[in-house]
């Protein structure tokens, strides 16, 4: 399953799945979403959630972490990761970092704290539709070969020894960001503000997850190239 939705094709206003099993919280997100032209789609657990994103397609899903029935928010998002690139935000009434992390970890792309101001709920959205789309910035480098790891800018692809390494879009971009710059440490602070913007400044934990999936899928290679600098960033090394 990919993603088909308004965003993906430009027909019309997007589509926002919302999980969550009170109807308070989804009659209110809903209200909120729809009044700045969102349409919306609900769904009470997890495996309405996942009958539904089949035939509606949605463009996001704003997604509770605890829901009755078999399957939770994190189940939600790992069987959604493995079809699809839509973007996730969960939301939960638990604050632990560990719970954050699991949610990244399955695949969200967003964690929020209830109760949340809608001003920022409406940043996370636009946050995140904007790195779905791209910036639609212009540049000259297509392609940047780093030795034995390359990064294919206008196809956002990854190449290790000639192989395809699959990325979703954030992990590219946060690959494609130290590529632009190699040799060069990339501050957390700012490699958050490049790629997700600058309302997840300080949100460091983003970074220490995406990039454990990097270096996972990257290989032996990532021991080499691929430099966390402790309190300061990430470096990527041309890899001889």
């Amino acid at each position: 399953m990919q993603p088909h939705g308004a965003l993906m094709h430009g027909n019309s206003s997007p589509l926002i799945q919302v999980v969550d099993d009170d109807p308070r919280i989804r009659r209110l997100v809903r209200v909120n979403l729809e009044q700045r032209g969102y349409r919306v789609a609900e769904a009470e657990t997890g495996e309405e959630a996942i009958a539904r994103v089949q035939r509606e397609f949605p463009d996001l899903m704003v997604l509770d972490l605890v829901m009755p029935g078999r399957m939770s928010g994190c189940d939600v998002c790992v069987w959604v990761r493995e079809r699809s690139d839509i973007p996730i935000i969960v939301m939960s009434a638990q604050d632990q970092e560990d719970l954050k992390v699991s949610a990244l970890d399955a695949g969200a792309d967003d964690y929020i704290t209830k109760p949340f101001g809608q001003e920022e709920f409406m940043a996370r959205i636009r946050a995140l539709f904007r790195r779905a789309l791209g910036t639609g910035e212009t540049r000259p480098i297509t392609c940047i070969e780093l030795g034995n790891l390359m990064v294919d800018l206008r196809a956002r692809r990854v190449y290790v020894a000639g192989q395809e390494v699959r990325l979703t879009k954030t992990e590219f971009a946060l690959v494609a960001e130290l590529a632009r710059e190699p040799d060069t440490v990339i501050s957390h602070d700012e490699l958050l503000r490049r790629v997700w913007g600058p309302e997840y400044v300080g949100a460091s934990h983003y970074l220490h997850v995406y990039f454990g999936r990097i270096r996972k899928k990257l290989g032996p290679v990532a021991e080499t190239c691929l430099e966390s600098v402790p309190g300061v960033g990430y470096v990527i090394h041309p890899q001889l």
